[in-house]
């Protein structure tokens, strides 16, 4: 099965219980035991993937000196996924 249609067969077999607040709860409930708990500690001490190098004050000076009208923007992939991170 695609997962398209194993989607499908999921809201198939839950539409029959959304009338009933208790079977939501217990949906909701197992649904949310699925997916493992992060633990806060994980998130703060997580390793980046990349190295960060310090920028030398002599690069820094030309920060924001480059603008971009939304024409260019849109027109440039590249550009775009750079600036919507």
């Amino acid at each position: 099965m695609t997962a398209i249609q194993l989607r499908a067969e999921l809201f198939r077999e839950i539409s029959p219980l959304l009338d009933s607040e208790t079977a939501m709860t217990r949906i909701l409930t197992f649904v949310r035991s699925l997916s493992p708990k992060a633990s806060p500690k994980s998130e703060t001490t997580a390793e980046k993937p990349y190295k960060a190098i310090p920028v030398s004050p002599e690069i820094k000076k030309w920060r924001g000196c480059a603008s971009f009208t939304e024409a260019e923007i849109e027109s440039d992939s590249r550009l775009k996924a750079i600036l919507s991170r």
